[in-house]
C-alpha cells in the first residue's frame, strides 16, 4: 500500500487577525496554510497509528474514513483525529490500494459518527471497486 499525507497534517488554518510571516506559510496546488508546530509533533505519531489501523475503530463520514485515538503530547493526553481514503493504485505503482491521509488534528468537538467499520472491510471494498455506504 501507498501512504502520504496531506498538509492538513501539519498545517492550520490562519487565525482571524493573525499576521504571519511568510516563511511559515505552506502550500499545494490546492491551497495555503500556515505551518503548524504542534501539528507536526504530532504527526510524528502517524506512521506508527497506520501501522495499527486493522487494530482500531475506524469510522465513515460518507467520503472519507477516520479513526481517533487518545494520544499523549505535551503532558497531556488528547483526543487525536485522523482522516484518510483509500483508493485502488494505478497499475504503474507498485502497490494495490493508495491511502491519503487528509488531516490529522486534535478533535474539540465531539464526533456525529458512532457506527464503527474495520480497516480490513475498508480495503476490501476499495481493493473490489466497492462502495462502502456511510453510517445512518
Amino acid at each position: 500500500m501507498n501512504v502520504s499525507f496531506g498538509l492538513h497534517c501539519f498545517a492550520r488554518d490562519r487565525l482571524p487577525g493573525e499576521e504571519v510571516s511568510d516563511e511559515y506559510w505552506y502550500a499545494d496546488n490546492r491551497e495555503r496554510r500556515v505551518f503548524c508546530l504542534d501539528r507536526w509533533q504530532l504527526s510524528q505519531q502517524l506512521p506508527r497509528i497506520i501501522g495499527t489501523l486493522t487494530e482500531r475503530r475506524c469510522m465513515h463520514t460518507g467520503r472519507e474514513e477516520f479513526v481517533t485515538l487518545e494520544v499523549p503530547f505535551n503532558g497531556r493526553t488528547l483526543e487525536y483525529a485522523v482522516f484518510f481514503t483509500v483508493t485502488k493504485a494505478g497499475k504503474a505503482t507498485r502497490a494495490d490500494l493508495n491511502l491519503f491521509v487528509n488531516s490529522a488534528h486534535e478533535r474539540f468537538d465531539p464526533l456525529r459518527y458512532t457506527k464503527p467499520i474495520k480497516f480490513h472491510f475498508i480495503l476490501l471494498n476499495r481493493f473490489q471497486g466497492k462502495e462502502i455506504k456511510p453510517p445512518r
